[in-house]
């Protein structure tokens, strides 16, 4: 990383000549817990009342050892440093207006502890060269009514009371004051998620402030990256319908977030759009939360279009979907019992600090999801879905009932001959069922290609292809050597290392393309 700002040249961002693409990680969970990053659902969905929780059963005392502990074993500098060496260079840092900032005659203030956190990542990810976003995720007041916002009465009291917008450009205008020289920050994400559709009456507002918080950090800091969000969770850019070119050349980015959906070009057409009507880089700026199969599909096509991204989240309990995990602690379920059933489970305070305790042990022994990790870079091991494939040659005419991404050449059908749409939510991982495998149907001269990273050869993976018809298998054009080991099944070897093109050629009949494991 150059001691150079971040700043963005039409649709691309650059650090001096150089062009860098963000590929990194959202925070969540640390500075901004919510609930079922705990596996506490319900009632204690957010952090004010997450912290009540600990308090009420804990004690005062108790409860603020206890989140100055978690803040300081959450994220550490060995999560950077680990971060840096897989080849990422961006972190996402969600924060919460009321824990950093203590507002008083439309003035703000650092609440020190919180800052020290913050202070404390930056001067890591300077060390392991990654850049840091400030991401508003729970603004004054709150801009959602939801969890994610730690918002008081289920309002987006934000577009409500005009004193909380002044409060949200003082927070902006102390944190320009303080790293307006600091190009370790790479932008400033200026309000998390605005407006969910059920609060759309309030849209119209969503520009306006984003002005104002423009001007008001401009006035201070004219260094800065700025990243703008769309509404109903960052995925309606309408509310910018009105920012004119001119506007967005002061070193502004779109910013979207997309969970859930088809992982091709199709479902991410309105956002590429809206970046090429203001001219600015366009920033995934969440996605995650589903199984490995979608993370091979949906990040490296992001890469594909020029568009960066941030994986959400980093961290969570006993998951095998995001990059790190930690245990489920000693009597978890006897609290979570406590929590749903009240009285009927009554917990002490010594077996409640005692049940805590443990959490934060877990918390500080982080067990690495290397499967994610080979996921989000397509490196071994991991699995990927033929319908994954990053470029085509096809010769053949699109089959009747192919009705998925109507815009590629190639046929893309359900393997069990059903039509209708994939349904891809798979929120804790869990894999795809058999009945919505999509496979690539292949005729003679058809072929799809595929980007992996092989890291040392040779590399061992097996191919599962149905139908009677021919196929061939090449590694950077050369052959790969087939062997049939079961049905559908065929075994081989990839002899190069580095960044490789894989490429499956139909050459005689038919075939039905599934998913490669790379082990």
């Amino acid at each position: 990383m150059k001691n150079e700002f971040l700043v963005c040249r039409s649709n691309e961002m650059y650090c001096g000549k150089e062009r860098v693409l963000l590929r990194g990680f959202g925070l969540g969970g640390w500075l901004l817990p919510e609930g079922y990053m705990w596996q506490m659902e319900g009632k204690y969905d957010r952090p004010r009342r997450m912290e009540q929780l600990i308090e009420t059963l804990c004690g005062m005392e108790y409860a603020t050892s206890f989140w100055e502990r978690y803040e300081s074993s959450y994220v550490t500098r060995e999560d950077i440093e680990w971060i840096a060496s897989l080849g990422f260079n961006s972190v996402r840092l969600p924060i919460n207006a009321r824990r950093l900032f203590r507002f008083s005659c439309r003035k703000a203030a650092f609440v020190p502890q919180t800052l020290d956190c913050i202070d404390r990542l930056i001067d890591w990810c300077r060390t392991y060269g990654i850049y840091v976003i400030l991401d508003m995720h729970a603004a004054p007041g709150g801009q959602t009514g939801q969890n994610i916002d730690d918002s008081e009465k289920d309002l987006p009291e934000l577009f409500l009371v005009p004193e909380y917008q002044e409060n949200l450009c003082a927070a902006w205008e102390l944190l320009a004051q303080r790293y307006a020289k600091e190009p370790v920050v790479a932008a400033y994400d200026l309000l998390n998620e605005p407006l969910p559709d059920f609060f759309r009456e309030y849209n119209e507002g969503v520009l306006p402030l984003y002005r104002l918080l423009i001007a008001r950090i401009r006035a201070i800091d004219s260094n800065h990256m700025i990243m703008l969000e769309g509404a109903h969770w960052a995925t309606d850019f309408s509310v910018l319908d009105d920012m004119t070119r001119e506007e967005a050349a002061d070193n502004i980015a779109l910013q979207f977030h997309r969970y859930w959906s088809a992982p091709d070009e199709e479902s991410l057409d309105r956002y590429v759009a809206a970046a090429k009507r203001l001219d600015v880089p366009l920033y995934l700026g969440e996605s995650g939360e589903n199984n490995l199969d979608w993370y091979t599909a949906m990040f490296p096509l992001c890469e594909r279009l020029n568009i960066g991204w941030s994986f959400w989240s980093y961290k969570k309990m006993a998951c095998d979907n995001s990059p790190v995990t930690f245990t489920r602690p000693a009597g978890w379920d006897r609290l979570m019992d406590h929590i749903k059933n009240g009285t009927e489970t009554e917990i002490e305070q010594t077996e409640a600090q005692r049940i805590f305790d443990e959490f934060l042990s877990c918390v500080a022994k982080p067990v690495w999801n290397t499967r994610v990790i080979g996921a989000l870079t397509r490196t071994p091991p991991f699995r990927l879905p033929c319908e994954a494939f990053d470029a085509s040659q096809i010769a053949s005419r699109r089959i009747d009932g192919a009705v998925l991404r109507m815009r590629e050449r190639a046929s893309l059908l359900f393997r069990d001959g059903h039509v209708g749409e994939p349904d891809y939510r798979r929120l804790k991982g869990e894999p795809q069922p058999e009945s919505e495998t999509v496979v690539v149907r292949l005729s003679a001269g058809d072929a799809i290609n595929f980007t992996v990273h092989i890291p040392a050869a040779p590399c061992h993976a097996t191919l599962l292809v149905y139908g009677e018809g021919d196929f061939a298998v090449t590694s950077n054009g050369n052959p790969a050597a087939c062997k049939r080991v079961g049905a559908g099944e065929y075994e081989f070897t990839l002899q190069d290392a580095g960044k490789i093109t894989l490429s499956i050629l139909c050459t005689h009949g038919r075939i039905d393309a599934d998913r490669i494991e790379f082990r």
